[in-house]
C-alpha cells in the first residue's frame, strides 16, 4: 500500500504547485491569494500566528475582509519528498493575530471554486499517510466577522485530536482483502437550483458470508437561507434518487468522482432506463 500511496501522493503533490493559479479565474470577489515573497505585512502577521514549531513551509495565503486563509506543511526531518508532508489549513485574523486550525491531513488538492457566487473552496486531502487512508472532500468558506470555516466537522477530532471535517470520498480499508464485504463506494457533487450544490455519498456493503445488505446514503448541504451545514441519512426514495443523480456521471459537478462504473450504480442506472422505456 506504501508504494501505491507514493504513486499518488507524487502526483497529488505536482498537480498542488498548479492548483492556485489554475483556479484564480474562479475566485469569490473579495478574495485573493497572497504574494508570500512580496506582501510582507501578510506573512508576518501569519508567521507571528502560527504556533506550531513544526511546520516548516508556507504553501498558500488567501486574504479577504481581514481573515487569511493560510496552508501550511510540516516535514520530518529525513522525509525525502513532499509526499510525506503532513498539511495544516488555518483561518488567521490579520487584525489579532488569532488563528483556528480548521484541517489537518495529507496530500490536499485545491479543486475549484463552487456554489452561489464561486464562494466556497472545494479541496480533498487524506486522513492518514503510510496507512490505509481515506480520503475527504470539504469546501472552505468566508463568513463576516469570525473568518474561514470548513464544512461539514466530522466527530473523528474526538479520537484522533484535530479536525479533519468533510465528507469520506472513499475508504482505503472496506472490503476485499480487509474483510468478505464486496463493496461499492460512490461519491459525487451535484448541481441544485440557484448554483447551490449538494454531495452524495453512498457506501454498499455485501457480506459474502451472511448476504446481508446494508446501503448507507448521505446527502451533505448547505442550507440556502442561513449558510449552515445540512447532513441528511436518507432511506427509500429519497436515498434511490440521490443514488440515481452521483451514478450519473454527466450530472456529476467536478472531481472527485467515484463508483459511477461500479455494479451498484450499472444497477440502479438500468433499472432507470427499464422504467423510462
Amino acid at each position: 500500500m506504501r508504494s501505491q500511496n507514493g504513486r499518488a501522493f507524487v502526483l497529488l503533490a505536482a498537480i498542488l504547485l498548479f492548483a492556485p493559479q489554475a483556479i484564480r479565474a474562479q475566485m469569490p470577489d473579495g478574495f485573493s491569494w497572497v504574494n508570500l515573497e512580496s506582501d510582507k505585512t501578510t506573512m508576518a502577521t501569519v508567521r507571528h500566528a502560527l504556533h506550531d514549531t513544526s511546520i516548516t513551509a508556507i504553501r498558500e495565503v488567501g486574504v479577504e475582509n481581514g481573515f487569511a486563509l493560510v496552508m501550511a506543511a510540516s516535514r520530518e526531518s529525513g522525509a525525502p519528498t513532499p509526499d510525506f508532508d503532513s498539511w495544516t489549513i488555518y483561518s488567521i485574523s490579520l487584525t489579532t493575530g488569532m488563528s483556528r486550525l480548521l484541517v489537518f491531513g495529507y496530500g490536499v488538492r485545491l479543486l475549484d471554486w463552487i456554489g452561489p457566487n464561486s464562494s466556497e473552496l472545494a479541496i480533498t486531502y487524506y486522513s492518514c499517510w503510510e496507512c490505509e487512508a481515506s480520503k475527504i472532500f470539504t469546501t472552505l468558506h468566508f463568513k463576516n466577522g469570525i473568518g474561514w470555516m470548513a464544512r461539514w466537522p466530522s466527530s473523528s477530532r474526538e479520537s484522533v485530536g484535530y479536525p479533519q471535517p468533510g465528507v469520506v470520498v472513499s475508504y482505503g480499508d472496506a472490503g476485499e482483502p480487509y474483510d468478505d464485504d464486496e463493496v461499492d463506494q460512490v461519491f459525487g457533487i451535484v448541481s441544485r437550483p440557484n448554483g447551490e450544490f449538494a454531495v452524495g455519498s453512498w457506501f454498499h456493503s455485501l457480506d459474502t458470508k451472511t448476504g446481508k445488505v446494508t446501503d448507507d446514503v448521505a446527502r451533505y448541504s448547505i442550507d440556502p437561507k442561513t449558510g449552515q451545514d445540512q447532513v441528511a441519512v436518507l432511506r427509500g426514495f429519497s436515498a434511490r434518487e440521490l443514488e440515481r443523480q452521483i451514478c450519473t456521471a454527466s450530472d456529476v459537478q467536478i472531481e472527485p468522482k467515484v463508483g459511477q462504473d461500479s455494479k451498484s450504480c450499472r444497477r440502479v442506472l438500468s433499472k432507470q432506463k427499464a422504467t423510462a422505456n
